[in-house]
């Protein structure tokens, strides 16, 4: 079985990202935070596929930036158009063209774990039956999603994006198209406060990885 796990980037100089940390901390801080957390679930991806048969991508958002320097260390291919549920079909949908199953994911979860997305890949990996993975956050959003069969598009249209129930929304659907496995609830980062709680959760990490170890150092220096 062939899965690949596509992480969702926007390009620093073409997008804004991370606005709500760049009102507060600064654009700079901002642009650097999201690249080298998006290495550090780059690598945690990539780790996964040595060890399992798990292709990384990034998801690029702009057209222009697939062959962008910041996006060398894995293939990349286009988010799409329109909005996140289109943009996140549109992914899903092509990557389940190349591979049996399809775990989708942002770049602001850099405290996640190989062992985690190993466990999703292996309980995607059963193709005798519809399957999906789904890590809920603390924010009432996601930050992963994976599935094995194919999806209509409006699945993912009539959810409610960026809302506190975002979350419970996508379970509730994919709770009735299949067998879900839930891993652990996650935070991801918007605002500042959001640096805090990850710092200290890489730090509990028993087996970091170079680029999580990096990321703890530049998270060292930033007074939040």
């Amino acid at each position: 079985m062939s899965g690949a796990i596509a992480v969702f980037v926007k390009t620093p100089g073409i997008s804004p990202v991370k606005t709500r940390l760049a009102v507060n901390l600064g654009i700079e801080f901002a642009e650097s935070f999201h690249l080298r957390s998006a290495r550090a679930v780059a690598a945690v991806a990539a780790c996964a596929g040595q060890l399992g048969n798990i292709q990384g991508y990034y998801a690029v958002a702009e057209t222009e930036a697939l062959n962008h320097s910041f996006w060398l260390d894995l293939p990349c291919l286009w988010q799409g158009e329109c909005g996140l549920g289109e943009r996140m079909a549109h992914v899903y949908r092509t990557l389940l063209e190349r591979h049996d199953f399809v775990l989708l994911t942002g770049a602001d979860i850099p405290q996640m774990t190989v062992s985690q997305l190993l466990n999703a890949s292996d309980w995607l990996a059963d193709d005798e039956a519809a399957r999906f993975a789904f890590g809920p956050s603390f924010d009432g959003g996601f930050w992963l999603f994976g599935g094995n069969c194919s999806l209509p598009d409006e699945f993912w249209t009539q959810v409610t994006y960026s809302t506190a129930d975002t979350g419970s929304q996508f379970l509730s659907k994919i709770e009735q198209l299949g067998n879900v496995l839930l891993l652990l609830t996650l935070r991801d980062v918007d605002e500042p406060d959001d640096l805090i709680a990850l710092r200290k959760t890489l730090q509990e990490l028993k087996e970091p990885l170079p680029e999580q170890q990096a990321l703890i150092r530049f998270l060292d220096s930033v007074p939040v």
